[in-house]
């Protein structure tokens, strides 16, 4: 691809949208991110220079004037119904304004049969309609993101030395946000050779929750012990906690699936691969490095008094959270 081609990338204000996105605007790409409206970091992205465009996902006018002079696009989708339908409305746009290149957000449980997600049947889905497109797709399988392995865990972790897992004896060879970033950036510049592949990027070691704990004891200098907790607890504690993480129902419902495939070790089937090595030329974040990074990006840093008391209190109040039954659960995850 031509080093000063227009890039378009949709959800820029999510995890790997908005990383991907500064990375390319650093590198001297023009960009144009694709949001639903001007928030703080849409207006951060477009400070440093991305050009913005508002629209939905289902919208072909605003389709198709987002993908006016831009050549290639990383497809991030939010995790919500609806996939496949705008999926086809994107290939229309994206078709019409003979775009060559699209980079595509998928995940690594859409590889396995049999799976009751909402979001991954969709996934499947959508990549029949993208394979059938005739357009240039690279397809990016990760495997669950650092942020929801941890993300709600890593405070207790921290300050109150107890990592609660829903995982179960699974294994997972998480991967940064920001090698993630690295690999789309890295696809969107030089995609020729991956048209039609499915990528899978890890972390360089597969990690157990035990393994977890240990690396968290030692970047905080205290001891923190795992204990397993059944789903109901999970579920407290997600709830509890959603505004804060950005979390909804929806999401929720989706993670409590996604725990079941974990405790089965679907996220360490195939094991290490060296995909970020391959397009970024770099190796992988380690746990360890992805820990300090996440305690460093938090609001409450590493175990303080004043950190340990407001963990402790939200750690009580949740068991009185409460949740939606199995009925209202089963019903989120239908079409």
């Amino acid at each position: 691809m031509e080093p000063k081609t227009k890039i378009l990338i949709t959800l820029a204000t999510g995890k790997t949208g908005y990383a991907t996105a500064l990375l390319l605007i650093k590198e001297g790409h023009p960009v144009k991110i694709y949001v639903r409206s001007r928030n703080k970091r849409a207006l951060e992205l477009e400070k440093m220079g991305a050009e913005i465009a508002i629209g939905t996902f289902d919208s072909p006018a605003q389709l198709l004037h987002a993908l006016q002079d831009v050549k290639a696009v990383y497809y991030c989708y939010p995790i919500k119904k609806g996939m496949p339908g705008d999926v086809a409305c994107f290939i229309n746009a994206a078709k019409k304004m003979s775009i060559e290149t699209v980079v595509f957000m998928g995940q690594w449980l859409a590889e396995f049969n049999g799976q009751e997600s909402i979001v991954t049947l969709n996934v499947q889905q959508s990549y029949s309609l993208l394979q059938e497109s005739g357009l240039n797709v690279i397809y990016l399988i990760p495997g669950y993101f650092v942020e929801n392995t941890i993300g709600i865990l890593l405070e207790f972790a921290v300050q109150l030395g107890v990592l609660t897992s829903p995982f179960g004896k699974g294994k997972n060879p998480v991967v940064s946000n920001e090698d993630l970033a690295a690999c789309i950036a890295a696809l969107l510049k030089n995609p020729k050779s991956y048209y039609g592949k499915k990528l899978r990027p890890t972390g360089p070691k597969s990690l157990s929750t035990q393994d977890m704990a240990a690396v968290i004891s030692r970047v905080t200098n205290k001891k923190v012990r795992v204990i397993n907790i059944p789903e109901w607890m999970f579920l407290k504690a997600a709830f509890k906690m959603k505004e804060e993480y950005g979390y909804d129902s929806f999401i929720i419902s989706q993670g409590r699936l996604y725990n079941i495939q974990y405790r089965e070790n679907k996220f360490d089937a195939g094991g290490v691969t060296g995909v970020v090595k391959e397009l970024t030329g770099k190796e992988p974040d380690n746990f360890e490095t992805i820990v300090k990074r996440l305690i460093a990006q938090s609001a409450y840093g590493l175990p303080s008094h004043k950190g340990w008391l407001r963990a402790m209190a939200k750690f009580m109040a949740i068991p009185f959270q409460p949740v939606p039954t199995k009925k209202q659960f089963a019903q989120l995850n239908k079409e």
